[in-house]
């Protein structure tokens, strides 16, 4: 405690202290040098010199004093801090350049790691996230393994009572609802869950209560629970609101709750990708389903203790049970085969939600972790080069007495000074950047948006970046010092030839240049690959026309009330009156509908027999459409005819099969296949095939051709829930010319239907390849970004070693050596340089590129023709920086190169 009060003493009266031991120093000169003119008969001056020289360098003296009385390390440490500001502000090039880059390197790093933290890693707002797994299922077949996401209620309903796992078993689904009564129609996303939903999440409404369960369930059968974002935006915060009746798909509803404001439930499909946030919640309740269709989520939470296997081997077991098995029900990916194991399987909810972007957010980690390494190695070769430039002060300081761990620990706190600042912009760059980029994501790509913020955890990873750049930045140049011939003589001729020690530090920096151009080249070559695949992509056709000389296709997609699934009348109704008026509207030269448009989220499979032939092991598609469908979207016809307004319930029951199935099914070509008769699912009509269209890529063009039994609309009578999702398509001159036309028919038919999307197909392709093109755009980025990161670091190489050996090329054109001999030399030590680059550059893209396998379409990993323009378009740009400083060398005046010197 002593010790400590001393020190704080001294601090508050340094200046005291400093003119005490000045006179003390100075009272014991005089006294030596009293004594050795006394002994040796020196004069005073004489006398005194010699005296400092038996005591020693006064500097050394007064910092050893000191010592015992001051927070020695603390002040160094701020005397060496002192010194980087000075040097900062006396070379404001380098600064800017060194800060840049590393703001730049570690910004990026921060804001992916952000976007991924927040992704990925950050746990559910849930109690126990850990416990709360998602029941999919896998079975093995002829075809291969099939998977499915969602489960009939028998089997629900099955699983719940029995299994002994769980702590809870609920279910969910995914719906669209409509909001009326209460000024413009409102479509909103919404879910259908089972009562103990919210008690399976641990999750109290902040409002009112949640469903009853049990006996009193039925009771809640015309209930609502509203998110606090609806309750706040479309019911203005109304304190009242529990209950409160609302109208939903027609019906009316009570508000029984309303939720925490961070409450979030983000449902994720395979194919899909991340949903809305559901904004409110209904109690789904499907009494008497027998398991023809699979829609339900289950989402459980395992009992404390359970491990994930036990409670898949109990899951496998119950869903195998014949009392409960799901064979032949329709899931969205086809239905479950009869007669075939069913594996039950437990996936963590933030698993199964960030599956899809895992990979992607991990290869963006380490793209910008590239750029961070060259970024990092370009300020360490300008710290080198100016390392070199200061051989001089720094001998100077060492023959004063600065020992060489002094010299380190100054450089190596220049280096942290420069990453703690860098890191400061660069947290501000990663604010910058996150708050820019993320509207222009991809709404389905991202599953947690919500938690995507730089907080305390992000800035320590930043402070975890800076240590990392530090010990980059700062530990080549250090252990440089360290092993360099830095002394006594150096300080004498600083100004000198270039010594062992320089060459030394050439060769390492141009090592360093070296593994610059590698890691840009990996990072090109992958943004290359992306390109390539991109171009690749949006270069299939999807086979049909959404756009050309005769108009644009413009569609209009409504879902009608869930009411309407019982009247299924009524939706026919609705659907011909409006086609009928929609089609006599200005500019509109044909139009049709569809419940399933190309790349939309709605899409129907099942399985399909031909008459006379074996049972399908494909699956195929079986939208709605009514005439005019085909003409409208140019979709050619390649045998028969297409729907007419005589397809009706009454006639013959009739349909159109894709190229797919007659390529597969007919050998003898589209003729063949008219006549003959299909039939979907197990248990469905014989439908007469009357036509054969050319195939589409119905749910994206990077999805292989699916197999499609096109139906008459009107003819649509077993399973009217299909009918509700109705999408008019009309061909007109302009984008955008009909819109309103085509609005105000279907307000005129349902004022209380709300329009859900207006787009022209145009922009459903351009939707569709919107997550390749997004990921497309980053990485490229990123490359470009490394790419003149490491341009900046080799232009400023050659130009450093050019004003270096000034001597050397005016002794050279002194001796004879022309200006093309001198630009030649220098062009061709970057080259060697470069190559040098490239060829490890190669090696490790050709390893490292196939983590993007699963992002490619159409190309390979190890694509010649990507590997050879990047390789040369590299090699390029880097003969171009090291130009200037070829063409600077070559106009170097030898006599004022050699007066100079």
């Amino acid at each position: 405690m002593g010790s400590v009060l001393r020190r704080l003493l001294f601090f508050f009266q340094r200046n005291q202290f400093d003119r005490d031991l000045e006179d003390e120093l100075r009272f014991h000169e005089e006294l030596k040098a009293h004594a050795l003119a006394d002994a040796d008969g020196l004069s005073g001056d004489e006398a005194r010199a010699a005296a400092r020289r038996r005591i020693g360098n006064p500097l050394r003296l007064r910092e050893q004093s000191r010592e015992p009385w001051s927070f020695a390390t603390i002040e160094t440490f701020a005397q060496d801090v002192r010194h980087t500001l000075r040097l900062m502000r006396r070379a404001p090039a380098f600064t800017f350049t060194a800060l840049a880059t590393l703001a730049l390197g570690i910004g990026l790093n921060t804001a992916i790691f952000s976007v991924a933290y927040g992704v990925l890693w950050r746990p559910l707002p849930y109690p126990s996230p850990d416990r709360l797994i998602i029941v999919s299922s896998a079975q093995q077949t002829e075809t291969g393994v099939k998977t499915f996401s969602t489960w009939p209620t028998v089997t629900y309903e099955g699983l719940r009572t029995r299994v002994t796992t769980l702590d809870q078993l609920a279910a969910y689904t995914s719906i669209d609802v409509q909001i009326t009564g209460r000024g413009e129609p409102l479509q909103v996303p919404a879910l259908g869950v089972s009562p103990n939903f919210f008690a399976t999440l641990g999750v109290n409404p902040a409002r009112g209560r949640a469903f009853l369960a049990g006996a009193a369930a039925p009771d809640d059968d015309r209930a609502a629970i509203l998110s606090d974002r609806l309750w706040r935006t479309s019911f203005k915060a109304d304190p009242a609101i529990v209950g409160q009746s609302i109208t939903i798909d027609g019906l009316p509803r009570t508000v029984v709750g309303v939720l925490p404001p961070n409450f979030t439930f983000r449902p994720v499909i395979a194919r899909l990708g991340a949903l809305p946030d559901a904004d409110i919640f209904l109690p789904n309740r499907r009494t008497g389903d027998t398991g023809g269709n699979a829609q339900l989520f289950l989402l459980g939470r395992m009992k404390a203790g359970v491990t994930q296997e036990r409670a898949d081997a109990e899951l496998t077991a119950l869903v195998n049970e014949p009392s409960i098995a799901p064979a032949g029900a329709l899931t969205t990916a086809g239905a479950f085969a009869p007669n075939v194991r069913t594996l039950a399987r437990g996936v963590s909810l933030q698993e199964q939600g960030t599956a899809s972007v895992r990979p992607l957010l991990l290869i963006l980690l380490g793209a910008v972790s590239f750029v961070l390494l060259i970024a990092c190695v370009n300020v360490a070769n300008l710290q080198m080069a100016r390392l070199s430039a200061r051989r001089g002060e720094l001998s100077v300081r060492m023959a004063l007495g600065a020992g060489r761990r002094r010299i380190v620990r100054q450089l190596l706190t220049e280096a942290v000074v420069l990453s703690l600042v860098g890191a400061s912009l660069g947290v501000m760059l990663a604010w910058l950047a996150t708050h820019l980029t993320l509207p222009l994501v991809p709404q389905s790509m991202l599953p947690r948006l919500g938690g995507i913020v730089i907080d305390a955890r992000v800035i320590a990873f930043c402070l975890g970046l800076s240590l990392v750049s530090t010990l980059l930045v700062g530990l080549v140049p250090a252990l440089r010092v360290s092993g360099a011939a830095f002394g006594e003589g150096l300080a004498l001729h600083a100004g000198g030839a270039r010594t062992t020690g320089d060459r030394q530090g050439e060769r390492l920096r141009t090592l360093l240049v070296a593994g610059q151009i590698a890691m840009t080249l990996v990072l090109l070559i992958s943004a290359g690959l992306l390109i390539h695949s991109f171009v690749r992509l949006t270069s299939v056709s999807p086979g049909f026309e959404s756009s050309g000389r005769d108009g644009v296709v413009q569609t209009v997609r409504v879902t009608l009330p869930q009411h309407f699934s019982d009247e299924p009348e009524r939706i026919h109704a609705f659907a011909r009156g409006v086609l009928d008026r929609i089609q006599y509207l200005p500019g509109v030269t044909s139009a049709s509908l569809i419940n399933s448009m190309p790349f939309g989220r709605m899409f129907i499979q099942d399985n399909f027999e031909i008459e006379g032939q074996p049972t399908s092991t494909l699956n195929a598609g079986r939208p709605k459409i009514e005439s005019g469908y085909f003409k409208t979207m140019r979709i050619p016809l390649l045998a028969g005819r297409e729907f007419t307004s005589q397809d009706t319930a009454a006639a013959l029951k009739v349909a159109i099969i894709s190229g797919r199935i007659v390529r597969d099914y007919f050998p003898g070509g589209p003729d063949e296949a008219l006549g003959r008769r299909v039939r979907l699912g197990d248990h469905g009509e014989w439908l007469t095939v009357v036509g054969v269209v050319a195939d589409i890529r119905q749910r994206g063009l990077d999805q292989p051709v699916t197999p499609m039994i096109y139906v008459p609309f009107q003819q649509e009578r077993d399973d009217p829930f299909l009918l509700r999702f109705v999408a008019f398509v009309a061909r007109t001159p302009t984008p955008g010319s009909v819109l309103e036309g085509i609005r105000a028919e279907i307000r005129r038919a349902a004022p209380d239907v709300p329009i859900q999307s207006t787009v022209t197909m145009d922009e459903a392709v351009a939707a569709s390849v919107a997550q390749p093109r997004f990921r497309t755009l980053l990485v490229g980025l990123f490359a470009m970004t490394a790419m003149l990161i490491a341009t900046c670091g080799l232009y400023g190489l050659m130009a450093y070693a050019v004003t270096q050996r000034r001597r050397e090329i005016g002794v050279r054109m002194a001796l004879g050596a022309d200006r093309g001999d001198v630009f030649r030399l220098v062009l061709t030590r970057a080259l060697r340089i470069v190559v040098a680059g490239l060829i490890v550059g190669l090696a490790g893209a050709a390893g490292v590129t196939r983590v993007l396998q699963r992002f490619l379409f159409g190309v390979t990993p190890t694509d010649p023709i990507v590997f050879t323009i990047v390789t040369l378009l590299l090699l390029a740009v880097g003969l171009m920086a090291a130009w200037l400083p070829a063409r600077r060398a070559s106009r170097i005046d030898p006599w004022a190169a050699l007066r100079a010197e």
